[in-house]
């Protein structure tokens, strides 16, 4: 075993990718929802995300209420 498979590091690297990945998907689908005229929305219920969380997350799909049905 190397060093680096003791440390993690491999784990550590395909984990960044995995992160990475998620992350590009996030922004095609917003793309995606910008194209489609429903970005700023809520996939869920419709509503008006706002101003504030678009600032936060740029990619949000749900609103605070159906935020739990995405993390779960």
């Amino acid at each position: 075993m190397s060093d680096d498979d003791a440390l993690g590091v491999d784990d550590l690297g395909a984990g960044a990718l995995d992160a990475l990945e998620a992350e590009v998907a996030d922004v095609e689908r917003a793309l995606a929802r910008l194209d489609a005229g429903t970005y700023g929305t809520c996939e869920v219920c419709g509503e008006r995300l706002s101003d504030t969380v678009l600032q936060d997350r740029p990619a949000a799909r749900f609103c605070p209420a159906h935020l739990p049905m995405a993390l779960g």
